[in-house]
């Protein structure tokens, strides 16, 4: 095995390879730990030469939009009364036509009643007036065979009557032709 002398210590290989890797170590340890002192030191340069940023704008801006909050809250206020109102007036208006439903219901049943009412009159017209046009009917009837009784009595007589003239008046005619002299 290879062994390594240095300053009157020995070292053989088995040793040396863990003395390689732990020097190695600790000069990374030591390197990594020189990098972050030197980064802390760029940052409190960098800390130290930090100017404030001019927030004016931002607070400018802030009150502006404050201001706008406060409108916005007065206008939300004045929509929030106008909104009650605007319930209150619809609640109004849903009672009164509530109301007015009602109201028609009413006035429904009462025109059904009427109607009902108006039906059995014109049913009870009509049927009196069924009643009499049967009876006028009859009535005319009657009349117009009474007025054929009469016509035809009429005519009977005249015939009858005509039927004695013309015998009469035969008679006479035969008598005037039978005896020339006598009248």
């Amino acid at each position: 095995m290879a062994e390594i002398e240095y300053a009157g210590v020995k070292v053989g290989g088995s040793k040396a390879l863990l003395i390689i890797p732990l020097l190695g170590t600790i000069l990374g340890a030591l390197w990594g730990g020189f990098e972050v002192y030197q980064r802390y030191l760029d940052m409190e340069a960098k800390i130290a030469a930090f100017e404030s940023p001019d927030l004016s704008t931002i607070e400018k801006d802030l009150a502006v939009i404050n201001e706008h909050m406060d409108t916005v809250n007065v206008h939300m206020e004045f929509v929030s009364k106008e909104i009650d109102l605007f319930t209150q007036e619809v609640e109004s208006v849903k009672n009164n036509v509530d109301e007015q439903i009602r109201y028609v219901k009413e006035v429904k049943v009462e025109v059904r009643e009427d109607m009902r009412h108006l039906e059995s009159i014109v049913n009870d017209v009509e049927s009196d007036l069924q009643e009499q046009q049967k009876d006028i009917k009859d009535m005319i009837d009657i009349a117009e065979k009474r007025f054929d009784d009469r016509r035809d009595s009429l005519y009977s007589d005249t015939d009858r009557k005509i039927k004695e003239l013309e015998e009469r008046l035969g008679s006479k005619l035969q008598r005037a032709l039978d005896n020339p002299l006598a009248n």
